[in-house]
């Protein structure tokens, strides 16, 4: 996820490797409170992991206050002084247009870049929607890159709305379960 418009305009980094290394500081709390609200599925290759899909629980999608603090020190630490300020104004305006009936909020998905294109995220996507299937659960996500949204969509997932974020655009999506009934 180095490469996410919305990670590269947050974080301001220009440098690949420091850029990788700031973000990788930032998921590990992000994922750990995820984890605590919601469900993280990991995709393994030769023991190592190489693809992970987070996905929380329905009235569980925003991050607590304990959460946010537990991620401060990883925005503030190593970055720029305004990296705060624009991945609060990112998650602002995520947090917007999420849907006010209960759904399973999709995310991050992401897949190492050596081993994408094999399978694996949409292994990983088609676990989630089984299981919201199965739930019979609405689900929603966010992107910042348009080749996603046609993943997304083969997933059955539509984009409900359209946004700039930091001045990139944005992708808000929705998945209704399939019907059980026939």
């Amino acid at each position: 996820m180095h490469d996410n418009p919305a990670n590269v305009r947050a974080f301001g980094i220009e440098n690949d490797d420091r850029r990788s290394r700031s973000l990788a500081r930032f998921f590990e709390p992000v994922l750990r409170g995820l984890h605590k609200r919601g469900v993280l599925m990991g995709a393994f290759r030769d023991g190592a992991l190489v693809g992970v899909c987070g996905m929380a629980r329905p009235g569980s999608c925003q991050p607590t206050l304990l959460e946010k603090i537990h991620v401060l020190p990883s925005l503030v630490f190593g970055n720029s002084v305004g990296t705060p300020v624009r991945v609060l104004r990112w998650v602002g305006e995520w947090a917007r247009p999420d849907p006010a009936r209960p759904h399973w909020h999709l995310g991050p998905v992401a897949v190492d870049p050596h081993v994408q294109g094999q399978g694996i995220g949409g292994a990983m996507l088609g676990a989630f929607c089984e299981r919201m299937d199965q739930e019979h659960k609405l689900s929603y996500l966010e992107t910042d890159k348009f080749e996603n949204v046609g993943f997304y969509q083969k997933f059955r997932f539509i984009v409900v709305a359209e946004a700039k974020v930091l001045r990139i655009p944005n992708w808000f999506m929705s998945r209704l379960p399939k019907s059980h009934t026939g």
